[in-house]
């Protein structure tokens, strides 16, 4: 689900630990991340993690219209465990030419599902 408004726009994403599996073990490690982000992972629950990061990333990529910059975004997380995202190259020219200003996530995961939320202001 897709909400837009002229202030900002929300994106949810919902996907099954399921789809999340078969998306990431179409690629290896390194084509979605960085290694700073695989390592951050090593001692939760991997494919939820990983699945939260990448719903992420592919948020922001599809709003900036951009293909497989994967790597040009990361996701790290504060000491408070807070998410946050940074940019390079392509993905940086992108969100600087579209005049946003900011990019807030919210991840959450239960047994079975893995939910994403990116605000771009």
């Amino acid at each position: 689900m897709i909400m837009k408004s002229e202030m900002h726009k929300k994106i949810v994403q919902v996907k099954s630990v399921d789809e999340i599996e078969e998306i990431l073990f179409k690629h290896a490690d390194d084509y979605y991340f960085i290694d700073k982000e695989l390592k951050s992972v090593e001692h939760k629950n991997t494919i939820k993690s990983l699945g939260a990061r990448y719903l992420i990333k592919k948020s922001i990529l599809d709003f900036l219209n951009l293909g497989d910059e994967f790597n040009d975004i990361e996701i790290e997380n504060e000491d408070t465990g807070r998410p946050l995202v940074k940019y390079s190259g392509k993905v940086r020219a992108a969100i600087t030419s579209k005049n946003v200003r900011n990019v807030q996530i919210s991840i959450s995961h239960s047994r079975n599902y893995v939910t994403t939320l990116v605000v771009i202001e």
